[in-house]
């Protein structure tokens, strides 16, 4: 055994070896010294800039300073097509993803710098600055800047070059005031792909990285970064360039490299005062209910806390006013999709895209009526839903899909109003026609399940006039109410709008009257207890009615494919919106709202929920409930029964439909909860059942699904679980009892009837010795096993009450088992006897004893039967495999009736 641990360590050490040359010493993090000994060369290739350069710079802690406001993440950077690219790329990986479309990668560079030093050059005007630039190719990711020395490493769907510069910063009048980095860099480069002959990378394999390019040393690689001296809505760009100064067609020459990021938070923002409060009247979605229009009015630091919490992306959300879906297309005249989207005969999509809020600066003003309003700048970047949103976020590169936005909170009135421009050009204040209207709703509804509402219209002139993109920001109910705060139902609000459609299919599939009348004395379900604080009853039940959990469809054949982890939230309970923590209310001097007064523990309740189907790429093979998340619902919770029925509105990307607001809300749900009278003897699961009330013909409908969870979690869960395990430790040791007391009764009766012992079989007293001992020497659960799901059966905390209790009857059982075995084997040793000296004695009528050969084949067939059907079974019903052990017994007992 130590020599195989041996032989294993051995070979870990080789493969890590391997990787280590392969990756060029991509591992080495020794610290890299700058001695900034390329002065000359420095000063021939940078004296373009430094003639420039005429504005002196002051030591007061401009080392720090410098090295934050000149370091970028993430920025875009594209290259001119010569023949000579930077960097290979493995693409392998799509071969390994079955993509509707495919999408470019992402060409990502960073930038940090490492060293400043403040030793003056050129009459006073420049300091020596060392960093490295990270630049690479991802499918989906973005990367942290390498600290290591040069080097480049790839592995499919992924290439990172990193390259160590060092040179000069300097700060011009020109052009505005820029200031600039002119640097000489060393990298190990792949050759260029014109140089290298057979090179299929695109066949390569991930193991072993046997198809790396070769690396070339390169001196010879000059970096010029501009950053702009001033922080506001039209200055902002950092541009670059990457250039190799080896000759037109060497190894190591490749085409020119442009660079695009924009400057950080360690920037020092300034507002433009031109771009003060304007008139933002249009709210496009209260055309039609202007009682959904109602704002929420926070103080300034209140939006900015709030607004700087966003965390998720927005959705756009489909204009249902076009009943021509290519019309609506077209006129969505802001987005110019560029290879990103990658769609042949590009059609935009509102499912295809989202738009995600960064770089998000944020300061409360006080204005001459002393009303603290805000004053925000933001960037808007709109991206494929393909690629993550935390990939989307950590951007910086600026390009025709980006905004720049200004604008200022008006608590007054509760509204956002900012001015865009297009990141792609320098913009000029008088270039930015697109106006950003957001605001937060006060009052929500099965329609509008938004925290922020807004939309991206243009003031252009009619030329290049389009159609307003609707966009939302609604994070599921946990991350909305963190938003919001605890005590939300004091000042926000939930319109029940399906109530008497769910009621009335509630009537229709009411139980008979005889279950009403002995459920409330046999079964209890969920339902509010008879305390005082009705709303803090409110919000205990509806964290108990929320649930995260897997769950399968019932009759599907297929049941594997077919499961989905489900979020089911609740939005709200009754008259209470939102989380309730009696101490902070109380404090806060929050008002209760209306109708908590006349709440009971039977009364049927209306809830509002949020559904959410999740399955992952990497898990599900089959995407077959993505048309039905998410799933806002509505209706009425009956306690009595513990059951739910829903009215269900769902997005709809068909909007040629012309159904309103774009979703399509004849969808019936009904829930069924377990009851809590019995979830310590059987695993609580939840049956959902999801059906549209469209005709066959309509493009709209879709087949009913019924779902059935797994176990779900519940607050007392670990007690019960505690109380399942000491329940069935109990009954094994009565069972074990049982077994001894019935293997005596038989010695009893044998010493009683003598001649009967002969006439027993050897082979099924040879079984139940078997099965006693097989049981002694398992490490799971005796005789029987739990009915605790594998997700908690190992985890021994979760009996915390009983532990000093288990563990002595586990011990018992199994002594009793153990005596149980011993009694067996006598039993054996009689029989053996008895059948010797009965041969014996009566050789003549051997013949009417059974034979051990044909009681073996006669057990033989009655196993292979069993085990046919239990197969047959299991294929049909997955929850018959926690039942197998239990045959165990029954076949112990079957021997012993023998």
């Amino acid at each position: 055994m130590m020599a195989k641990s041996s032989i294993i360590i051995v070979l870990q050490l080789l493969m890590f070896l391997c990787c280590s040359v392969a990756y060029n010493n991509f591992v080495d993090e020794s610290s890299i010294v700058y001695t900034y000994s390329r002065v000359a060369e420095i000063e021939k290739h940078c004296t373009p800039y430094l003639t420039s350069s005429s504005k002196s710079i002051s030591d007061d802690n401009r080392g720090y300073t410098l090295q934050r406001e000149l370091s970028f993440t993430n920025g875009d950077w594209k290259q001119e097509y010569g023949g000579f690219p930077l960097m290979p790329l493995d693409e392998s990986d799509l071969q390994w993803h079955r993509l509707p479309h495919r999408v470019d990668p992402l060409q990502l560079v960073s930038f940090q710098v490492q060293d400043i030093n403040i030793v003056h050059h050129f009459d006073n005007a420049s300091v020596n600055v060392g960093g490295i630039l990270s630049i690479g190719i991802s499918r989906k990711t973005t990367f942290f800047p390498s600290l290591r020395s040069p080097s480049f490493a790839m592995m499919p769907g992924f290439s990172l070059l990193t390259v160590v510069f060092e040179g000069l910063y300097f700060e011009s009048e020109e052009s505005g005031g820029d200031r600039l980095l002119c640097l000489l860099g060393n990298a190990a480069l792949p050759m260029s792909e014109p140089h290298v002959e057979y090179w299929d990378i695109t066949n390569s394999h991930w193991s072993g990285y046997s198809h790396q390019p070769r690396l070339l040393r390169d001196d010879q690689i000059l970096l010029v970064l501009r950053y702009p001296q001033t922080f506001n809505l039209t200055s902002r760009a950092i541009e670059g360039e990457i250039r190799s100064l080896n000759k037109h067609g060497s190894l190591e020459y490749f085409d020119d490299v442009h660079i695009s990021s924009q400057l950080n938070r360690h920037s020092k923002y300034q507002f433009s005062p031109e771009l003060m409060p304007r008139s933002c009247d249009d709210k496009h979605f209260c055309q039609e209910d202007r009682a959904e229009c109602d704002a929420l009015t926070f103080s300034g630091s209140e939006f900015c806390k709030t607004f700087q919490s966003i965390s998720e992306p927005f959705n756009v959300i489909p204009n249902y006013k076009f009943t021509d879906r290519y019309a609506y297309q077209s006129k969505l005249g802001l987005l110019q999709p560029g290879k990103e989207f990658d769609f042949a005969n590009w059609r935009l999509n509102h499912e295809d895209f989202w738009l995600v809020l960064q770089h998000v600066i944020c300061g409360e003003e006080t204005n001459n009526h002393n009303i603290k309003n805000a004053r925000i700048s933001a960037t808007l970047r709109v991206f494929p839903a393909s690629i993550p949103a935390d990939t989307a976020r950590d951007r910086t590169g600026l390009s025709n899909l980006t905004f720049l936005a200004e604008g200022t909170w008006d608590s007054s009135s509760g509204q956002l109003c900012m001015i865009g421009c297009s990141g792609e050009v320098d913009s000029v204040l008088e270039n930015c026609n697109y106006q950003i209207s957001l605001y937060f709703p006060r009052v929500y509804s099965i329609k509008q399940r938004s925290l922020i509402l807004g939309s991206i219209s243009s003031m252009a002139n009619e030329t290049n006039m389009f159609f307003p993109l609707l966009i939302n920001y609604g994070p599921c109910p946990v991350f909305l109410h963190l938003s919001l705060g605890p005590c939300s139902s004091s000042y926000l609000s939930y319109n029940y709008s399906m109530i008497q459609l769910a009621t009335s299919i509630r009537r229709r599939n009411q139980p008979s009257k005889f279950r009403l009348l002995r459920q409330p004395s046999f079964l209890k379900y969920l339902a509010l207890e008879d305390e005082q604080d009705v709303l803090a009853q409110l919000s205990f039940l509806s964290k108990n009615l929320s649930f995260d959990a897997y769950a399968i469809c019932k009759h599907c054949l297929d049941k594997h494919n077919s499961r989905v982890f489900i979020h089911m939230d609740v939005f709200s309970l009754g008259p209470l919106f939102g989380p309730y923590v009696p101490w902070l209310c109380k404090n806060d001097g929050a008002k209760k709202p209306a109708g908590t007064e006349k709440l009971t523990n039977t009364q049927i309740l209306n809830i509002s929920l949020h559904l959410i189907f999740n399955e992952g790429p990497s898990v599900f093979t089959i995407k077959q409930y993505r048309h039905l998340s998410p799933l806002f619902l509505e209706g009425v919770y009956d306690p009595l029964a513990g059951q739910m029925y829903l009215i269900g509105c769902r997005m709809v990307s068909n909007v040629s439909t012309n159904i309103g607001y774009g979703l399509d809300c004849l969808v019936d749900v009904k829930v069924q909860y377990p009851s809590l009278s019995g979830r310590w003897l059987k695993n609580p699961s939840v049956e959902i059942t999801i059906t549209s009330q469209r005709h066959e013909n309509d493009p709209l409908h879709f087949n009913a699904i019924p779902l059935q969870t797994d176990i779900i979690p519940y607050l007392k869960h670990q007690d019960d679980v505690a109380f399942r395990k000491l329940f069935e430790s109990v009954l094994r040791l009565l069972i074990s009892c049982a077994l001894v007391g019935i293997i005596f009764s038989q010695l009893s009766y044998m010493n009683r009837n003598l001649t009967s012992i002969p006439h027993i079989s050897l082979v099924m007293v040879a079984e139940q010795i078997l099965g006693y001992g097989a049981e002694l020497f398992r490490d799971t659960e005796i005789l029987l096993e739990s009915k605790e799901s594998a997700a908690y059966r190992d985890l021994s905390h979760y009996a915390h009450g009983y532990k000093h209790i288990l563990n002595p009857l586990e011990i018992i059982t199994r002594l009793v088992v153990l005596v149980a075995l011993l009694l067996t084997i006598r039993l054996y040793k009689k029989v053996s006897g008895a059948k010797k000296r009965s041969r014996a004695c009566w050789s003549n009528k051997e013949k009417c004893l059974p034979q051990s050969k044909n009681v073996l084949l006669w057990n033989l067939k009655v196993h292979i039967v069993v085990c046919l059907v239990l197969t047959g079974l299991l294929a049909i019903e997955l929850s018959l495999r926690n039942n197998l052990r239990s045959l165990g017994l029954i076949d112990v007992l079957f021997c012993l009736g023998s």
